[in-house]
């Protein structure tokens, strides 16, 4: 029986607190082999990625307007939901 992905939810602002559309976002590191793609944040910044198991994670996001950033996210078994900050 596989194991159900797991959801990383949440939402790309900009340094005013301002939401971020069309932020690239990319996993750096996982503790497995994950595919290289990429997503794109919705209009309000938000954004749906999906790991197949737990543990540290490392993302990037990348703006050409607001600038770049890359965080760590534990994913728990429940998912994850965390807001990443651009410095621009």
């Amino acid at each position: 029986m596989s194991q159900a992905a797991l959801l990383v939810r949440g939402r790309v602002v900009d340094a005013r607190g301002r939401p971020v559309a069309g932020a690239r976002l990319m996993w750096h590191s996982a503790p497995v082999d994950l595919p290289d793609l990429a997503a794109l944040s919705g209009a309000d910044g938000g954004f749906v990625l999906t790991v197949p198991v737990t543990g540290p994670y490392r993302l990037a996001c990348h703006s050409d307007a607001n600038g770049q950033t890359i965080v760590d996210v534990s994913v728990a078994a429940d998912g994850s939901q965390l807001t990443l900050h651009l410095p621009r």
